[in-house]
């Protein structure tokens, strides 16, 4: 099995226009579209999405976190996730 570097994480970034819920690194992302549920790992090609009422889900090195959303917009960019959620 591969062992995983810092340098093959994803730096995550949720907020909503009141709090940032987490910012840090995350070998993966999960959330859910108007298409279904989906996931972000490292090399996720580059896209922008409209997240549906749901979960969240961030794999950090700390646990998994989850966060509730109403709705939200979703950026990947070289490895670089932004979540703006609740808007």
């Amino acid at each position: 099995m591969a062992v995983r570097t810092q340098s093959d994480q994803l730096s995550v970034k949720i907020f909503s226009p009141f709090e940032i819920f987490y910012e840090g690194p995350a070998s993966s992302l999960s959330a859910k579209t108007a298409t279904g549920p989906f996931d972000v790992l490292y090399g996720h090609a580059n896209f922008i999405g409209l997240l549906q009422q749901g979960k969240v889900v961030v794999r950090t090195p700390f646990g998994r976190r989850s966060y509730d959303i109403n709705r939200g917009v979703l950026k990947v960019h070289n490895n670089y996730v932004v979540v703006f959620a609740n808007i």
